[in-house]
């Protein structure tokens, strides 16, 4: 028979001093996901270190920022970024991402949860993101999570094919 290993998944947030850490993550999920964000990988690893250094930072930092990372034995598999609006009643959710070696396993809607929970705590009362469309499992995983597709459709960036939909949820 065999055996299979307890992972030690732990979701938190990151301070402005790990913009190290977030850039390598975002640099990974935009490789290995590139039609699932708006910047391309060339954008963002042109980036110079002190650009990371400042929107991290300012993000960790602020009252209605939040970077989440999602560790499994101690080592980075996932992130989420989230942002409540001026008033505090809606999240904004993005740079959603979990390692492709280890998805499936319910670390994308802790992550979802988690951010959820924030923002609930915070007073906020809906959550909204973009998903592109053909991305079948971040939709299904989406919907698990309570959010629905509306009617809001754009390109993904400029010059692209591919659209994204803005999905919606109650928190």
């Amino acid at each position: 028979m065999c055996k299979t290993r307890a992972v030690d998944l732990q979701i938190r947030t990151i301070s402005g001093d790990e913009w190290r850490l977030w850039r390598s993550l975002r640099l990974r999920a935009v490789e290995d996901a590139p039609d699932s964000f708006r910047s391309t990988l060339g954008e963002e690893s042109a980036e110079a270190d002190e650009w990371w250094r400042d929107l991290i930072g300012r993000t960790a930092e602020h009252p209605r920022g939040l970077l989440l990372v999602a560790e499994v034995d101690a080592d980075p598999v996932g992130m989420l970024f989230g942002r409540l609006d001026d008033n505090s009643e809606l999240l904004d959710i993005g740079a959603m991402w979990v390692d492709p070696f280890i998805r499936r396993k319910g670390i994308g809607r802790r992550l979802v949860a988690a951010a959820m929970e924030w923002a609930r705590a915070a007073g906020a009362t809906s959550a909204e993101l973009w998903v592109t469309l053909g991305n079948d499992a971040a939709e299904r995983l989406y919907e698990s999570a309570g959010f629905e597709a509306t009617s809001n459709v754009e390109p993904l960036r400029e010059g692209s094919e591919l659209s994204v939909v803005k999905m919606v949820a109650p928190i």
